[in-house]
């Protein structure tokens, strides 16, 4: 039986309409590679300002990246069917979180667009672990109370948010947007389809 609902931040509750990169001259500069420029941004709760002098990134190039950030949260928004569907989970009494990979600044601003706090988040800033590293699901799952068996995991990465979760025993559905597959009976095209 569910008990909670586990989301996946973008792609999924919510999108940035005009994406910047701003985060592209860390990636370029970080002196052990992109690999592992990406595992900082997501797993320290750095300013990017912090981590782009750690790149050796020049003043100007922070300056220009602080405003690409500020320009994508200015431009976040929530799918249109994200507030009835959290209603909908409201009322049947299922708790619901968020697990996401995320860069710091981007959290708050996300929190703001919701009709209401969930009752966890899992940020991979936060936690110091990203999906699909297994470590940031069983923080969730442990935050609520839950065994992995009673969380259905929803989500717009095959890997992160549907292959991942099952192999932690947990459902999953898999959100395609683009167009559903009808050869997955797991996936779903809108995410009001997940009440049904």
């Amino acid at each position: 039986m569910i008990k909670a609902i586990f989301f996946d931040a973008f792609g999924t509750l919510c999108e940035i309409r005009e994406k910047r990169n701003p985060y592209k001259p860390i990636l370029k500069a970080w002196p052990s590679g992109v690999a592992d420029a990406y595992q900082a941004l997501m797993t320290r709760d750095s300013s990017p300002a912090e981590l782009a002098s750690e790149a050796g990134c020049t003043p100007e190039t922070i300056q220009k990246m602080e405003e690409g950030i500020a320009a994508e949260i200015a431009l976040m928004c929530l799918y249109p069917e994200v507030p009835t569907l959290l209603e909908a989970i409201k009322k049947r009494g299922l708790k619901w979180a968020i697990v996401s990979n995320l860069a710091t600044p981007y959290a708050e601003p996300l929190l703001k667009l919701l009709p209401f706090a969930p009752d966890a988040c899992a940020w991979s800033f936060s936690v110091g672990y990203r999906k699909p590293e297994e470590g940031i699901y069983r923080h969730v799952c442990k935050a609520l109370g839950i065994e992995p068996s009673s969380v259905l995991m929803v989500g717009d990465s095959l890997e992160n948010d549907y292959n991942t979760p099952r192999k932690l025993g947990m459902q999953a559905r898999f959100l395609k947007r683009s167009g559903k597959d009808e050869n997955s009976p797991e996936c779903v095209a809108d995410l009001s389809e997940i009440l049904a």
